[in-house]
């Protein structure tokens, strides 16, 4: 299920332009279902701080998975003709790390609508 539309997405201040949201907000989603057990799925509501995740997850991603080399920064200089720039690469562990930070930090608190917490992994009774 999608729980961003991209007009929702650019009134949260979303940086990506459509393609790329797109291209990344079904893998956003799928995630947030996977670490949720798809608990957002049926609640009445979608609760603003899936859709922030939701939104932080598409940049994340579009940043990420397009390359394994970001650049960090750039430089030039017009008289000597100098030109440099640095970049970031992240292993696979690392960016699961900063997916699941970002899961915790956004919905560690966050209950569905009967009060389970959406990241809850026990039993259910």
């Amino acid at each position: 299920m999608i729980y961003l539309t991209y007009d929702e997405y650019n009134s949260m201040g979303g940086i990506c332009d459509l393609t790329a949201f797109n291209r990344n907000i079904d893998r956003a989603c799928g995630i947030i279902d996977n670490a949720t057990h798809n608990r957002i799925e049926g609640m009445t509501d979608v609760p603003h701080r899936a859709k922030a995740l939701c939104r932080d997850l598409v940049e994340y991603l579009a940043r990420y998975s397009t390359s394994d080399m970001v650049v960090s920064s750039r430089s030039q200089s017009a008289g000597g003709v100098s030109e440099s720039e640095s970049y970031v690469t992240k292993t696979d562990t690392e960016l699961q790390a900063d997916i699941d930070n970002m899961i915790a930090d956004y919905l560690m608190a966050e209950t569905d609508d009967n009060g389970t917490p959406l990241l809850y992994r026990g039993a259910m009774s």
